[in-house]
């Protein structure tokens, strides 16, 4: 029994792991090579794994002033940066549109609800208030 549920337990761990391996491995992927164009406009020859230390000597070596690698650097990365700010506004995009629609079709039906009965709630309330008011005392002409 015990052996059942570690197996079970194990098993819905592959799954969740290789869901989430086959959700970000093309993302990685992707990542990994417009670093390596990065890597390869900036001045680093090689794509074979090299130690960092090799990566920034050889950074260093083709951008011997820091306006150099700040121009390099710029040109280097300006096609990423567009597609990482297309990318960026596309999801906020998303995102919005999906908002919205989760709001027209379920929030905002449960406010209506929520609201109409607090509404009524209200109203039968200062009602029984109304009822309930005892009737005003007659004057009395003795009083002060």
């Amino acid at each position: 029994m015990l052996q059942d549920s570690f197996k079970s337990g194990l098993e819905s761990f592959n799954a969740a792991r290789d869901k989430v391996t086959n959700t970000l491995r093309p993302q990685l992927d992707s990542a990994s090579i417009e670093l390596k164009k990065v890597l390869r406009e900036l001045g680093v020859e090689s794509s074979e794994p090299q130690s960092l230390r090799d990566i920034v000597s050889q950074i260093r070596g083709h951008n011997p002033s820091l306006r150099k690698l700040s121009l390099r650097l710029d040109l280097a990365t300006y096609d990423l940066r567009k597609k990482l700010w297309w990318n960026a506004n596309m999801m906020s995009a998303y995102i919005m549109d999906h908002a919205e629609r989760t709001y027209e079709l379920e929030l905002k039906p449960k406010f209506s609800h929520y609201r109409s009965t607090a509404e009524s709630r209200a109203k039968s309330l200062i009602d029984q208030i109304r009822d309930f008011r005892p009737a005003a005392k007659p004057a009395d002409s003795q009083s002060d």
